[in-house]
């Protein structure tokens, strides 16, 4: 009796170590992914899992036609907007959403729905829904062994999320309104005091909008920088689109006679050919 309760004890550890497995990291079958892709004034955020075809049909095989489908593999993909976006003319509140699908041959929906935790769509609520809209999809000339959700044909106010897998694409327009909020941003930072001037002009630039405030804005970004030929070589840019071509012209070759002064033979080189390419557009014999 005197022995039996150590070799009791020894036969425990024998018998746990037994059981004992060495962890295992093995490549996982639906690597998971996360993008962050910039969009009008802030971004389109997706994280997702990403499943294979691996000799299998993806639509109407995998992913049955006619049901709701997590848009990819494990918890259920997620879309994050940075700012309030437009889906088919509705209005999506910034935020998370989870991304659900309904694949069929012909139409496809697309689903947002608040609940952004769910395994799958087992404890899928259609009264949780945001949003559904309707896509058509196109067949591929070629198949897309892995699925692939992307953010393409970006603009500044609009792109295409792009569902790809097997022979299938699918894309859902999204719209937004950067100009709403960057005049916003003009004007509530024209109220301070460091005062945006050149970065103003430039979306004024840019935007197609009236140029009259933008040469104000550098006129004073110039008096408060004469050596600047930075802020001349803008002056000369926004006349010239204008059509003020001599007073561009009289920008530009300010702004080459003060480049002369910089250092830094990179940035002189790259200012006297965009003043040059201004002054040419503006006519110059020069």
């Amino acid at each position: 009796m005197k022995h039996f309760v150590p070799l009791l004890a020894t036969g425990l550890l024998l018998a746990s170590a037994a059981h004992a497995q060495t962890k295992l990291t093995a490549p996982p079958l639906s690597p998971s992914t996360h993008i962050r892709q910039s969009f009008s004034t802030s971004f389109i955020d997706l994280t997702y899992s990403r499943p294979s075809l691996r000799g299998r049909v993806a639509f109407g095989g995998l992913v049955p036609n006619g049901t709701v489908w997590r848009t990819g593999a494990n918890t259920v993909t997620k879309v994050r907007f940075g700012e309030e976006v437009k889906i088919n003319g509705q209005a999506v509140p910034a935020g998370a959403y989870a991304l659900l699908t309904i694949p069929d041959a012909k139409e496809w929906t697309f689903i947002l729905n608040r609940d952004t935790a769910q395994w799958g769509t087992y404890q899928y609520k259609q009264d949780l829904d945001v949003l559904r809209v309707k896509a058509k999809p196109t067949k591929l000339a070629a198949p897309v062994e892995t699925m692939s959700l992307t953010v393409e044909n970006l603009r500044p106010n609009a792109a295409d999320l792009v569902v790809s897998w097997d022979r299938t694409q699918v894309a859902l327009p999204i719209t937004a309104d950067p100009d709403r909020i960057v005049m916003g941003q003009i004007a509530e930072a024209m109220k301070g005091e460091k005062k945006p001037y050149i970065t103003a002009a430039q979306y004024y630039f840019n935007a197609g909008k009236d140029l009259t405030p933008a040469i104000g804005w550098v006129d004073e970004f110039i008096k408060a920088n004469p050596s600047s030929y930075y802020g001349y070589y803008w002056k000369g840019k926004l006349l010239q689109k204008q059509g003020k071509n001599k007073e561009a012209i009289e920008a530009a070759n300010k702004s080459l006679e003060l480049v002369k002064t910089d250092k830094n033979e990179v940035s002189k080189a790259e200012y006297i050919r965009l003043n040059q390419e201004v002054l040419a557009a503006a006519g110059s014999k020069k």
